[in-house]
């Protein structure tokens, strides 16, 4: 279920959303439940490697979407020694054509 969760965070804020394809999240769960997200969110943390303290703000199934959607609020971790980087807008694929 983890390689399937689509993350979704809001520029300027400290809300994040994590969506669910319906099928894993049932696959799992019987119920939508706060407990079944905080359990979901900690594995999604843990495995991706996340860095914050996410609480559980929301759960909501979106049935004409088939997906879940769990609200964080997540807060910066004390000590944190994870840089933040910038994802390149491009790719400079240029190649050094060099006769050997």
């Amino acid at each position: 279920m983890i390689e399937n969760i689509v993350e979704t965070d809001i520029i300027g804020s400290n809300t994040v959303f994590l969506n669910i394809p319906e099928e894993d999240y049932f696959l799992s769960y019987q119920y939508v439940t706060k407990d079944a997200a905080e359990e979901i969110t900690k594995n999604y943390f843990l495995m991706r490697g996340r860095e914050g303290i996410p609480e559980v703000k929301d759960i909501e199934f979106n049935e004409p979407l088939h997906s879940v959607r769990i609200t964080l609020e997540v807060k910066e971790q004390e000590g944190s020694y994870k840089q933040g980087y910038a994802v390149p807008t491009y790719l400079d694929i240029t190649r050094n054509n060099e006769a050997d």
